[in-house]
């Protein structure tokens, strides 16, 4: 007994290789029983028969109504409004420079 001991102090690089060895087999045993569990599981899924029904088709006239919608021109000037930037220079220019500058993560807030 106090041989081996001895050998296993004397050893020490190998006691930790087949540390390394035993667990890695231990992982891989791990990982083929998950991915067994997961193809079982799959092919529970895919057991599940699947009908479609295909609907009936109906052959009846349609009549077709065309519709013209009108929009006042008070909308379509508030829509058009909407649309454009502001026209003061100063909030164009903070508004390029937002868009047109690096991103927020590049310029992070200081720490106080």
């Amino acid at each position: 007994m106090m041989t081996l001991i001895d050998w296993l102090l004397d050893n020490i690089f190998v006691v930790f290789i087949l540390g390394a060895f035993i667990s890695w087999i231990g992982k891989r045993i791990k990982t083929v029983e998950e991915t067994v569990e997961r193809t079982q599981q799959q092919e529970q899924k895919t057991t599940v028969v699947v009908t479609e029904v295909e609907p009936k088709v109906t052959t009846r006239p349609v009549k077709k109504v065309q519709e013209q919608m009108t929009v006042s021109q008070p909308a379509e000037e508030q829509h058009k409004k909407t649309k454009q930037l502001p026209t003061h220079p100063l909030v164009q220019g903070v508004i390029f420079s937002e868009v047109l500058g690096p991103p927020r993560a590049k310029r992070p807030y200081g720490r106080k």
